[in-house]
């Protein structure tokens, strides 16, 4: 059967490889069948890039899903893509599977697939196919990474799921996984916990993140984090609001230096709700009743909160060059202890260093 494209162009986000892997799998099979195949990673990227191309072209967007919702990194890019002509587009994003026995079990998606479908139709856009990915969770700030075994069984499966679907994209089928569409109603009542994530949970996931007396300052988490939400003051790495818990700095350290410190979100999560500036502050407000004054309690409260989490965490940071204080943190940090997680045939050269080219339309 004749191919409806003779382009194949994937924009991806990936912390771990799980993203980047499933758009190996489709270019893989794509150039297979004679097209033109590209996988773009949006790393580090300031304005989305559009490369010459001739005939029909099917665009994707690949990326993991955070906090019941789109990394918001991922969401500006989309929200920048310009209209591009002769194009078709489809949208994939990994999430958190899992195994019990020999049973797969999906993840969640809740607003992932959603918000970008309705940001890319009111751009005008034919959306082609909606395809969830259970690939192994890789968020182990919250849990151990999997076994290989369970995570090369999950692989193997995804593998037939994500070529079944790419091969009836390009043959002109539309492929909407029921799942999208059976999960909806979850996915409706998970809007809360998205919209709180991407307000207050993101930047408490940021902070949490240190480096160990391990770290030898080679600067690698510095040079191959996608969002650019690390700095190198000194000869330790700081983690700024920017980072998207994408776990790359955990995956690729050499030393297994970085660790996700949960002594770190209890006293940023203490502070931030018992210092008493706090109540001084909306109860003066809360003396208003107007809606005006309504909603700037709600922005005071917001920028308060996150102020305090930065504050608490620049002073645990100048703190860590003490040996004492900086074994406090480290042993009390889960992921020193728990298995971590990579996706299989990934390792820190597969992600680029730097994009940041103005855009060819």
């Amino acid at each position: 059967m004749e191919n409806a494209f003779q382009n194949l162009l994937i924009y991806y986000l990936s912390g771990t490889g799980n993203a980047l892997t499933a758009c190996r799998w489709m270019v893989e099979d794509a150039a297979a069948k004679g097209i033109n195949a590209q996988m773009v990673p949006i790393d580090r990227t300031k304005y989305p890039e559009i490369p010459a191309l001739k005939g029909k072209t099917l665009i994707g967007f690949c990326f993991p899903t955070h906090g019941f919702g789109i990394p918001w990194y991922m969401l500006k890019f989309i929200w920048r893509f310009p209209k591009v002509k002769n194009s078709k587009v489809f949208i994939s994003n990994t999430r958190a599977g899992s195994k019990l026995s020999k049973v797969f079990l999906p993840g969640i998606s809740g607003w992932a697939q959603w918000i970008p479908f309705l940001i890319l139709l009111l751009k005008g856009y034919g959306i082609r196919g909606l395809l969830p990915i259970d690939m192994p969770s890789n968020w182990i700030s919250v849990h151990p990474g999997y076994k290989a075994k369970v995570v090369d069984s999950m692989f193997k499966r995804n593998h037939l799921i994500v070529s079944d679907f790419i091969s009836k994209l390009l043959n002109n089928k539309r492929q909407y996984n029921y799942m999208v569409f059976a999960a909806l109603p979850l996915d409706l009542a998970l809007a809360p916990i998205m919209i709180g994530y991407q307000m207050y949970g993101r930047f408490l996931f940021a902070k949490m993140f240190i480096a160990t007396d391990k770290c030898n300052a080679c600067g690698l988490c510095v040079d191959k984090c996608p969002v650019k939400a690390i700095r190198m003051y000194g000869s330790k790495p700081y983690w700024t609001l920017n980072c998207e818990s994408c776990m790359r700095c955990i995956s690729i350290c050499p030393e297994k230096a970085v660790q996700t410190s949960h002594l770190m979100a209890t006293l940023i999560i203490i502070v931030s709700t018992m210092l008493p500036v706090y109540f001084l502050i909306f109860d003066l407000f809360g003396k208003f009743s107007s809606n005006i004054f309504n909603t700037l309690d709600f922005f005071l409260e917001w920028g308060y909160k996150i102020l305090l989490y930065s504050m608490v965490y620049f002073l645990v940071y100048l703190f860590l060059k003490f040996k004492p204080i900086s074994y406090l943190f480290e042993y009390t940090s889960l992921t020193r202890y728990w298995r971590g997680y990579r996706a299989p045939g990934v390792s820190a050269k597969d992600y680029y260093k730097e994009q940041n080219k103005k855009p060819k339309v």
